[in-house]
C-alpha cells in the first residue's frame, strides 16, 4: 500500500489567481479509477485563507435536499478536510452542495474510527464562503450536468488559526460525493475505505506543502 501523495500547495498572488492552479483529479475513495468524467480541485492559498476550486461533472436530477447546517454531506456535495499544524488528528471539515447549503464541524479522530472520535458540528464555519455555478444555465442546481464550486477558507477558522509558514507540511484531502443517476464517493487521496465509504481516515491525508 503507498502512502498519501505530496500535494504542493502554491501561494497565490491574489484571490482571483486560483483557476491558474494546478488541478488534481480525484480517483475513487478505495483507490480505484475515477469516473470517466473528471472532477478535479485547484488548491492555493494566501495569508488570510485557503482556496479550493472542484470542478465537478455530474449526472442529473441530483440530490439536493438539505440546507445550511444540515446533514449536506448526504446530499451530491464537494468536500475539504483541513488537518491543525502538527496534530493530523484534529481537523476541520466543510461541505458545500450545489444549491449552496454549508456544513462544518471540528473532528477529532486519532484512532482513524467513528467510534472512538469526537465531533463537533457547526464549528469552524466563521468567515466561510462558497461561490456555486453551473450548466445548463437558468436550470435549477438538481439539472446541472457539470458544476463548479470555490472554497474561501479563513486561516483563523481553522484548527491552529494561523497561516502556514514556507515549505510546511500539514494534512489534508478533497473529497466530491457525486449523488445523480449513480452514486460515487471520490478522494484527492485515497481512504482505501469504501465498504462502507469513509471519508474520516486522517492517517490517509495528504500531504500539502505550502508555498
Amino acid at each position: 500500500m503507498t502512502g498519501p501523495p505530496a500535494v504542493h500547495v502554491p501561494r497565490l498572488v491574489a484571490d482571483d489567481a486560483i483557476p491558474n492552479a494546478p488541478a488534481h483529479v480525484l480517483a475513487d475513495v478505495g483507490g480505484g479509477a475515477g469516473p470517466a468524467a473528471r472532477t478535479t480541485v485547484r488548491l492555493g492559498f494566501t495569508a488570510d485563507a485557503f482556496f479550493a476550486l472542484f470542478e465537478a461533472p455530474a449526472e442529473p436530477p441530483l440530490t439536493l435536499t438539505r440546507a445550511s447546517g444540515g446533514e449536506v454531506f448526504l446530499d451530491e456535495c464537494v468536500e475539504v478536510f483541513l488537518a491543525s499544524p502538527g496534530t493530523p488528528s484534529l481537523y476541520q471539515e466543510i461541505v458545500v452542495s450545489p444549491a449552496g447549503a454549508l456544513y462544518g464541524a471540528r473532528v477529532r479522530n486519532p484512532d482513524d474510527s467513528r467510534a472512538t472520535w469526537q465531533l463537533a458540528p457547526g464549528e469552524g464555519l466563521a468567515g466561510v464562503s462558497a461561490e456555486v455555478s453551473g450548466v445548463p444555465r437558468g436550470k435549477a442546481p438538481s439539472e446541472w450536468n457539470h458544476w463548479r464550486c470555490l472554497l474561501r477558507i479563513p486561516w483563523a477558522s481553522l484548527p491552529g488559526g494561523r497561516p502556514p509558514g514556507a515549505r510546511e507540511e500539514r494534512r489534508g484531502n478533497a473529497y466530491r460525493i457525486a449523488r445523480g443517476r449513480t452514486t460515487r464517493f471520490l478522494a484527492l487521496s485515497p481512504t482505501l475505505r469504501d465498504r462502507p465509504p469513509d471519508f474520516h481516515v486522517p492517517t490517509r491525508f495528504a500531504r500539502f506543502t505550502f508555498g
